[in-house]
């Protein structure tokens, strides 16, 4: 056998075990309605875990929850705000109650700012970072509370690559996204001796909801036709396309298999060579 064959068959039986290490696993997916929520929570289900979907949104989680069970995947949808007082711990107990445990959090809800340096605002200010630092903080906090007394646990926070940046109409979103990265960094460091992995997935540019309100805010701003600004912003990453919400979702599910119980404390990079380092 050619030592290429014998790789693929090494990684073909190693994703098939950390497949089957999922069956029953319990996780959170916050924002799960649509875009890379959505694609995280039908992965985790197509691998047999149990999936609590969190969002605001009803309607667009009721088609989450009707692609699940299309799957055949166990799922609760928990509509909600994370950002009202007391929503995390809510979130957590609700999902140990209706489906017995808490595995895996996927903190991947986020809400994005396009405003100039000299424009932002106080409420534009605290709304980002409610959603984006308070109730990310908040909802790992509960969740690993949990995860201590049973044994261990993965979490996993959506960064970007905005948190690296210096674009000035970034300011509020960018500086969330730094602020996940740290408590991320620091969770894993206080987490660790309980067996609970913290890590942050950077997602490259997708073609979702938050992106293009963001390119169409952005375009506009700064006097450019959308489908100009759009290529423009694809050709200048190294690979030179964008990803889906698919092939990011693949990178977090990993994080949360045996294959990955060694990896705490990393910011991995899905962008496609945006964030060279």
């Amino acid at each position: 056998m050619s030592t290429n064959i014998l790789q693929n068959n090494l990684a073909l039986a190693n994703m098939t075990a950390d497949s089957n290490l999922l069956t029953g696993r319990v996780v959170i997916v916050t924002g799960a309605a649509q875009g890379l929520g959505r694609a995280t929570a039908l992965g985790f289900g197509r691998r047999g875990a149990k999936v609590a979907l969190v969002d605001s949104n009803q309607a667009t989680l009721d088609d989450t929850v009707k692609q699940m069970l299309s799957h055949g995947a166990e799922c609760t949808a928990i509509v909600a705000d994370i950002t009202d007082p007391g929503a995390p711990s809510r979130i957590v107990q609700k999902t140990t109650e209706l489906l017995g445990r808490l595995d895996i959090l996927v903190n991947n809800a986020a809400i994005s700012s396009v405003e100039p340096l000299l424009e932002v605002t106080e409420g534009e200010w605290d709304k980002v970072f409610a959603v984006n630092v308070k109730a990310l903080f908040f909802l790992l906090q509960a969740a690993a509370r949990v995860m201590k007394d049973s044994g261990g646990g993965r979490i996993v926070n959506v960064s970007s690559p905005a948190a690296r940046m210096t674009r000035e109409e970034y300011v509020a979103y960018s500086t969330a996204k730094s602020a996940g990265d740290y408590i991320t960094r620091t969770a894993a460091a206080a987490l660790g001796p309980y067996g609970i992995t913290v890590n942050a997935v950077v997602p490259g540019r997708m073609d979702t909801a938050m992106q293009r309100t963001n390119e169409m805010a952005s375009a506009a701003a700064a006097g450019i036709d959308l489908q100009t600004y759009i290529h423009s912003r694809t050709v200048d990453i190294p690979l030179r396309r964008r990803t889906t919400p698919e092939e990011v979702a693949e990178a977090i599910i990993w994080l949360a298999t045996q294959s990955a119980s060694y990896v705490t404390a990393n910011r991995l990079n899905i962008s496609g060579g945006l964030e060279l380092d």
